[in-house]
């Protein structure tokens, strides 16, 4: 091999790595800014009641064919059917075949942060055989899938902006 070629190749590998280092950081800091226990998906909420936080999020979950649903200790979630694919991640191929249930349940949490600011965040989780005291199994999802969670809080952030803007110029 010559020197020219090997100069290339540590050059690519180096530039290479680089990039994905830096992709990893850039990923890495944008939550930086939200409290730990935002760590998962969340969004700041100005002047709005929790009840008015609460009613969107039902709103918007509907909207995205979620189920509100109060568990026995009080909590509310919203839970929907797992998709194939997650079955099949989750409940594996035979279980999948078998046509194990497998749900995705989303637990929110509205904090306040302040004066008429509130912290509404969630973490979503995949359950399989949901409700089966044996089976039944619990998968926290990662930081790294909370993109579409984001998006459903970006929504319920946006319409509270939007009704709060229609009201005010209602006389």
């Amino acid at each position: 091999m010559n020197t020219s070629s090997l100069i290339f190749t540590r050059f690519i590998c180096r530039t290479g790595l680089l990039c994905i280092l830096a992709a990893l950081f850039a990923a890495g800091c944008r939550s930086m800014d939200k409290p730990a226990s935002a760590s998962f998906a969340s969004v700041f909420i100005y002047n709005q009641s929790p009840e008015k936080i609460r009613q969107a999020a039902d709103a918007v979950f509907a909207n995205a064919n979620y189920q509100s649903i109060r568990l026995s200790d009080g909590t509310q979630v919203y839970e929907k059917e797992a998709t194939k694919g997650e079955q099949i991640a989750y409940a594996g191929f035979v279980g999948a075949h078998e046509g194990e249930r497998t749900i995705v349940r989303v637990r929110m949490g509205i904090q306040p942060q302040g004066v008429n600011c509130f912290l509404l965040s969630c973490k979503a989780f995949v359950i399989t055989s949901p409700g089966d005291f044996v089976n039944e199994q619990t998968f926290p999802l990662y930081g790294w899938q909370s993109g579409p969670y984001q998006e459903l809080l970006n929504n319920i952030r946006d319409n509270l902006k939007v009704a709060a803007m229609q009201a005010a110029q209602t006389p």
